[in-house]
């Protein structure tokens, strides 16, 4: 049985050479349909003249720019279908920042995106399609819920 390594890769370059390393050159020339000259490329450091911007650099571009032309559910999507290989799903890291003036409003902003749940739901839509809708009305509901708390913490609750 082969023992596990610690991966200690931080750049993407090293990644590449850990997949290099696992996998091997002529597994990595077919997965991405190039030479052993540019796979090379791709595991190799910035300091060389030849690094070039291997494909997790290229995808960090891609999410880069969807997300700045606005396209952040694409981008979440994308990910979770990345991290499925591995049984996983993005997770919002930062705080839930309300988008309303009241309380009341955020509650009120909260039923279209459960009332698209249903409706996502009641017309057999795909279970992926389903559960983004779900997490979308997770974080409309927990908006709602820092919105509560703000206003309990200057009621002095």
């Amino acid at each position: 049985m082969k023992s596990k390594k610690q991966n200690t890769a931080t750049h993407t370059w090293e990644m590449m050479q850990c997949a290099r390393e696992s996998l091997g050159q002529t597994c990595l020339q077919k997965i991405f349909s190039r030479g052993q000259t540019q796979i090379n490329r791709y595991c190799s450091t910035p300091i060389h003249e030849d690094h070039q911007r291997n494909p997790f650099d290229r995808l960090h571009l891609l999410f880069t720019e969807l997300e700045q032309a606005g396209e952040r559910e694409l981008v979440i999507a994308a990910l979770n279908h990345l991290a499925n290989t591995v049984g996983c799903r993005t997770q919002e890291t930062t705080e839930f920042v309300p988008d309303k003036m009241t309380v009341a409003e955020e509650c009120l902003d909260d039923y279209p995106e459960k009332v698209e749940l249903d409706r996502l739901i009641t017309i057999n839509a795909s279970p992926e399609i389903v559960r983004r809708q779900g997490e979308q009305t997770c974080r409309e509901i927990m908006e709602t819920v820092t919105s509560y708390e703000q206003h309990c913490t200057k009621q002095d609750y």
